[in-house]
């Protein structure tokens, strides 16, 4: 995430053709599944039906995880950006942007995800009580929807505009997710790799046509979560990951920075926005460099921070 939000600077402040716009459209491509990715990660290890879990543990064990930052970060960067527009909130602004689910604009997915969790005990029900040719048919037919409301986003620019709306298009990816860890049969890696590669080609492609053609706004179809692209991607991804048997670097480490990636996740776009106004954004040098360079001390900062805060007694539960 925090590479693709180094990326997405580049690929819409640059004019389309470019060498520097094609360099943040191949970057931003490589790593569209991340969103879809993370919800199957969730899927995976939360609809496991054999979790015999009652409503007030379940809901106190993931949303009080969640509810908490979400609260804290949501009046942090409305503060902020009112500070930045020099005028004091009113009841309207405040309102407006909680329920737009965008007090900045990395937060929509903690609100997408909270309202997810928020359904998860039921959805495991269906879980338990399904076939897996049902729970697959279920995918295709919400897959089709979702990929059918992304297209009409574009194109007829409908849009929900209310947070509590933005899960249901996740729910195919969530028991996706389920699916794919349940599956017993393995794939070809150099297949799963050859589908990946060909929906990256596919998507930077067809931004760069498409935005031609209409405009940067329509070729970011693409880079929706459910476009034509970005579904295979992801699904490819999430059976790649799978096939790893091995952890990468010491499996105590992981388990220390993976207690933190929350946290770096919300302090991200302040790393970013400090390093861009330092002079040292992704468009003072070359993209091809400039943006993994980025992102890397993006997240080297927030990991940091995120370290510090958990370390602070009162403060530790905002992340």
């Amino acid at each position: 995430m925090i590479f693709l939000h180094s990326a997405a600077g580049v690929l819409v402040e640059n004019d389309i053709g470019t060498t520097s716009w094609w360099m943040g459209n191949i970057y931003d491509s490589l790593v569209s599944w991340c969103v879809p990715v993370f919800v199957m990660i969730s899927g995976a290890l939360l609809l496991n039906p054999d979790k015999k879990e009652d409503l007030n543990t379940f809901y106190r064990k993931r949303l009080s995880r969640v509810f908490i930052p979400f609260i804290f970060w949501s009046i942090f960067f409305l503060i902020i950006r009112c500070a930045a527009n020099c005028k004091l909130p009113t009841m309207k602004y405040l309102a407006t942007n909680i329920l737009s689910g965008k007090p900045y604009y990395h937060m929509w997915f903690l609100y997408m995800i909270m309202i997810l969790y928020l359904f998860t005990p039921f959805l495991r029900k269906i879980v338990a009580g399904s076939s897996r040719r049902e729970i697959t048919i279920l995918v295709v037919l919400s897959f089709t929807v979702s990929a059918l409301n992304a297209i009409a986003g574009v194109v007829f620019s409908i849009e929900s505009k209310l947070f509590i709306n933005w899960f249901l298009p996740y729910i195919p990816y969530f028991f996706l997710g389920y699916l794919i860890r349940t599956n017993k049969k393995s794939y070809p890696v150099y297949a799963l790799w050859g589908v990946f590669f060909v929906s990256v080609v596919l998507t930077a492609v067809g931004c760069y046509a498409i935005g031609k053609k209409e405009g940067l706004d329509t070729g970011m179809y693409f880079y929706h979560n459910f476009s034509v692209t970005a579904i295979p991607m992801s699904i490819s991804v999430m059976y790649i990951l799978k096939s790893c048997v091995r952890p990468v670097g010491s499996v105590a480490l992981s388990r220390k920075i993976s207690a933190l990636t929350l946290g770096v996740y919300l302090i991200h776009p302040i790393a970013l926005k400090a390093i861009t106004n330092a002079g040292y954004g992704p468009l003072v040098f070359s993209p091809v460099v400039s943006i993994p360079v980025v992102a890397v001390a993006v997240f080297a900062s927030a990991l940091a921070a995120a370290w510090v805060i958990k370390n602070i007694p009162y403060l530790k539960r905002i992340i």
